[in-house]
């Protein structure tokens, strides 16, 4: 796992709305059938009283002109994220979210709450149980046809060797086409809103003085077309600028039938620097770690890039698959084993986000499970440290291997099973 949520119960209080399609025609349609009423579980408020709303404080005044300004942009490519992430937890959404939207039912305010938290109608604090109707959740939420199989995926390639590249890639979607399975391109599948995201990108891009974010926004919108991050993931590895942003696909949790392909996220930050140079020593003992690890030493990762950067940032706003659910404490990033290879993995830790589940998770539990004397031990730095060192684990241990006389990286060989076992 790339990611550290480490504890529920905690989610901004700033809710992105799904947005409701519209439609245009030329003459007055029949009247459509009435939908049948959406059934919500009894425990919709209860679900919902699971989640805190709260502000978490940002200073954003110490920024130049220009960067408040690729600020904004930046918020702007993010909400556009959460609609492409909402297409990928499943295609059923767009449909769903209007009826949503217009429930009158008791427990209609915490039901599209819910639904808002959880991208879709499947509880992810539940094991994916639905709270809305009775379908269960498609394993391969919205990346694949819904009534696909493995054994029909693999019965594909086996018949078309050829298009095991396209297939299994993380930046393709699976979809039928006359009745047989094709390979989709991110930037097909979701064009006209990564073109949107991408203005967003450039506008920030030129507002930005800060040469490494240009160069790193300028890169990644360019990916948004063309499906290759290798350089801007590089440039993200190279940024030293008062805006911390991650904005693509990255993680392949969602996927549930292969754990192969990346969902949308994006995490708009603004750097701490002082924070981050006193953490700065503790990536030194990476190669360390590495060569103690418990195992056989020709799977530890000695070649591994050396740059590993730790970076201390507070959050302004978070956007698709870094939203739903549960909120992150901090990740580490890229997922890209070839960047991974010549510069190592950043580890971004959200300081105020980290000092809300302190303040709102930690220290209530802490005061009902520990004897009064040891409640004021309870340390914020120490809970700090511990995520820190967490998310330094991620970048050790192999990751690029051998098997059976070919190359290949630990994630593709074990497929859904990695997120559990690493």
């Amino acid at each position: 796992m790339d990611r550290d949520c480490l504890a529920p119960m905690l989610m901004m209080s700033t809710l992105m709305m799904l947005a409701l399609p519209g439609t245009v025609a030329c003459r007055a349609p029949k009247a459509p059938a009435k939908p049948e009423p959406l059934h919500v579980v009894g425990d919709i408020e209860a679900r919902r009283a699971q989640f805190v709303s709260i502000r978490v404080p940002v200073t954003t005044g110490h920024l130049s002109a220009g960067d408040q300004q690729a600020l904004q942009h930046l918020v702007k490519a993010a909400r556009v994220i959460d609609q492409i992430f909402s297409r990928q937890a499943w295609a059923g959404n767009a449909e769903l979210a209007p009826r949503v939207e217009v429930l009158d039912t008791p427990g209609a305010v915490a039901t599209r709450a819910y639904f808002r938290i959880m991208a879709g109608p499947w509880d992810r604090v539940k094991e994916l149980a639905p709270f809305i109707g009775t379908a269960p959740h498609p394993p391969g939420a919205g990346f694949y046809p819904e009534d696909m199989t493995k054994a029909e995926f693999d019965a594909h390639l086996a018949a078309h060797p050829a298009d095991r590249a396209a297939f299994t890639s993380s930046l393709t979607v699976i979809r039928r086409q006359e009745g047989k399975l094709v390979a989709v391109p991110y930037s097909v599948e979701y064009k006209d809103l990564l073109a949107q995201a991408a203005t967003e990108l450039r506008a920030a891009a030129a507002a930005t003085g800060n040469a490494s974010l240009k160069k790193f926004l300028t890169l990644r919108s360019d990916a948004f077309s063309s499906d290759d991050y290798f350089a801007s993931d590089m440039a993200w590895m190279d940024l030293d600028s008062p805006i911390e942003v991650v904005i693509g696909p990255y993680e392949t949790y969602e996927d549930g039938l292969f754990g192969a392909k990346a969902a949308f996220e994006s995490f708009v930050c603004v750097a701490q620097p002082e924070d981050s140079e006193r953490l700065a020593r503790f990536k030194q003992e990476l190669p360390f770690l590495e060569s103690r690890l418990p195992i056989p030493a020709a799977y530890r990762n000695t070649t591994r890039g050396k740059e590993s950067p730790i970076r201390v940032a507070d959050e302004v706003i978070t956007a698709g698959d870094a939203r739903r659910g549960v909120q992150t404490l901090a990740f580490n990033l890229p997922n890209d084993e070839r960047v991974r290879e010549a510069k190592g993995s950043k580890k971004v830790l959200l300081k105020n986000m980290m000092r809300a589940k302190f303040d709102a998770i930690l220290k209530p539990i802490a005061r009902q499970a520990l004897a009064s004397d040891d409640v004021a031990a309870v340390d914020f730095d120490a809970y700090f440290n511990f995520v820190l060192f967490h998310e330094m684990s991620h970048g050790l241990g192999p990751g690029r291997i051998r098997v059976a006389g070919r190359d290949t990286e630990v994630r593709k060989e074990l497929k859904e099973l990695y997120s559990a076992i690493e």
